[in-house]
């Protein structure tokens, strides 16, 4: 069969306007995710599983330039498959107590700008600071108070924290956008594969396949490396959308630091999935 006929048996994607654009459309989100980070570094493999749940909050006004989305945790924390009970943990659990549920702001684009919930921080903090309190020598637990409080005043910084979480933007990463009659772009991505330092910066070509895959899901695709000559870096990632409504049923996403012998894997899937049936509509390119 030729090239031609396969794809007149597969259904096209839908896009939006002459400018061949993916929409994000969260009015349907509802879902439960499973998360999986894969950490490779000199031989060495470790995995983190955690299960997490996102929602579109009704918006107070009436609006489309943005959209407020919790994410909540639904599972404890495994460290390769086996739960954590160390002290350690239990300290992490209690302070991450405070930031979940978390709300944050996602523009039109399915970018995250922001967050939500400042209040609500403050709130949480002063509910629980004796229960975190009770963990703690008191020199120790006034140097954490001091952490917390600084990161709660100061809203960019605990912004800058929080935007190190790799579900976090990993699912907020800009796939829905105009793809341009050859169905790709190229751009910048920032992306935050070492903890604790600035976001690695990589020049991707991101493209999505015009027709739905055997299991009727919308692929995109980003490809890149490192604009930086000194460095031998690389990223990669896989998006699997539900054509019905363009929201994530999966995705895979790796950097390869080969000079750092480092290699995070991060792999999201929808645990609310289905047998995807495509919803009759008229084209959208108007």
């Amino acid at each position: 069969m030729k090239k031609e006929d396969e794809e007149k048996k597969k259904e096209p994607v839908l896009f939006v306007n002459q400018d061949y654009v993916l929409p994000f459309n969260p009015f349907e989100l509802n879902h439960n995710y499973s998360v999986l980070y894969t950490i490779e570094k000199e031989g060495k493999k470790q995995t983190l599983k955690q299960n997490f749940s996102l929602l579109r909050l009704k918006p107070d006004t009436k609006q489309d330039d943005y959209h407020f989305i919790e994410i909540s945790k639904t599972s404890k924390l495994l460290i390769d498959g086996e739960p954590i009970n160390t002290r350690a943990y239990t300290v992490a659990e209690k302070t991450a107590e405070l930031l979940f549920p978390l709300r944050i702001v996602v523009d039109k684009y399915g970018k995250w700008k922001d967050l939500n919930s400042y209040d609500k921080l403050k709130e949480r903090w002063e509910k629980q600071k004796d229960s975190i309190k009770e963990l703690f020598d008191g020199k120790t637990f006034m140097q954490l108070a001091k952490n917390i409080e600084n990161a709660i005043e100061d809203n960019s910084l605990l912004v800058k924290q929080i935007s190190g979480n790799w579900f976090l933007r990993s699912y907020f990463n800009g796939i829905h956008r105009a793809y341009t009659h050859n169905f790709e772009t190229e751009r910048k991505l920032y992306f935050p594969a070492i903890a604790q330092t600035d976001d690695l910066e990589f020049l991707i070509t991101q493209k999505v396949n015009p027709y739905l895959n055997d299991l009727n899901q919308i692929e995109v695709t980003q490809s890149g490396k490192s604009e930086n000559e000194h460095v031998e870096e690389y990223y990669h990632a896989q998006y699997f959308l539900n054509p019905n409504n363009y929201l994530i049923e999966e995705l895979r996403l790796e950097c390869d630091l080969i000079d750092m012998k480092r290699k995070i894997t991060i792999e999201v899937k929808n645990l609310d999935e289905s047998k995807i049936i495509v919803d009759n509509k008229i084209s959208l390119l108007v």
